[in-house]
């Protein structure tokens, strides 16, 4: 049973591993992304965009049996995140644009 304790452990391991790894990855693109919404003149908020994507990952975690209500939770926090990101790239951008 602790073999099989240790085995499970290493994939649960594994799996937030690749978690983190899937986070960095779209920080990388919400920075991207922040930088041609700027060139865009465009918003960091875009509501509609966050409900429709809230709605299809609860539906989407739902029909793999996790509860809708956490993968809303989880994905509000990523998005909080995201913003921040796109909102401190932009900042930056526009530092660096006054110095020019």
């Amino acid at each position: 049973m602790k073999r099989e304790l240790a085995r499970i452990r290493v994939g649960i391991d594994a799996v937030d591993n690749g978690l983190v790894r899937l986070l960095a990855r779209r920080r990388a693109l919400a920075l991207r992304l922040a930088r041609v919404k700027a060139g865009l003149d465009m918003p960091i908020y875009d509501r509609v965009r966050e409900e429709a994507l809230f709605k299809r990952v609860k539906a989407w975690g739902a029909g793999r049996g996790l509860d809708a209500e956490f993968v809303e939770v989880l994905f509000r926090l990523i998005v909080m995140n995201s913003k921040e990101v796109q909102y401190h790239e932009n900042l930056g951008q526009g530092a660096r644009r006054r110095r020019v």
